[in-house]
């Protein structure tokens, strides 16, 4: 579904609102606009606090917890248990490509083999890094949508999954890529 088409119908639903007293609720929760250059201080700041290993972990951790905290949500509105994995998965990505972090595309998938590859050609927050920063960075930065993307999978292939970016724009590549496998 195409993205502005999405949000019309969310806003339609209403299941996208802003209050009287300024609060913005997407599916009935709170949500706040985080400029990207934001989250990149937060990046930095994580990084020079515990080193870079471990501020990916903790962003990594993040994104997990933002999707396994919209399941729940979603179990509880629409009964996703007894949906389609596959129109739960389209759903799931509809929202992601609304929130600001680029257009995730499943490029691949096979259910039976557990395995997914997502690319994303305009991941913000690896442009906005490129032009605030003006370099490369030797590593990936996109760790919350990774951590996003194994917690979506998990929940699919119902495995422990390994999810692994092997491009990254920040990096270099034209593109950033993301690669889920279950885990051996």
């Amino acid at each position: 579904m195409e993205k502005s088409e999405f949000f019309e119908k969310m806003l339609e639903a209403g299941q996208f609102s802003i209050t009287e007293d300024g609060h913005a609720l997407l599916f009935g929760e709170f949500v706040m606009l985080f400029p990207s250059g934001t989250v990149l201080k937060l990046i930095e700041l994580l990084e020079k606090e515990v080193g870079e290993t471990k501020a990916s972990k903790i962003i990594f951790k993040l994104g997990e917890f933002q999707l396994e905290a919209a399941i729940k949500r979603y179990k509880k509105r629409y009964d996703i248990d007894k949906q389609d994995k596959r129109k739960i998965l389209t759903f799931l990505f509809d929202i992601l490509n609304i929130l600001g972090w680029g257009y995730a595309k499943i490029d691949e998938i096979s259910f039976e083999k557990k395995y997914a590859k997502i690319t994303m050609k305009n991941s913000a927050l690896p442009e906005k890094y490129l032009v605030t920063y003006k370099k490369k960075r030797k590593r990936p930065i996109d760790q919350y949508l990774l951590g996003w993307f194994s917690k979506t999978f998990f929940y699919m292939f119902e495995k422990e999954v390994r999810a692994k970016e092997t491009k990254c724009m920040v990096c270099g590549d034209k593109y950033c890529e993301f690669d889920i496998k279950t885990k051996s």
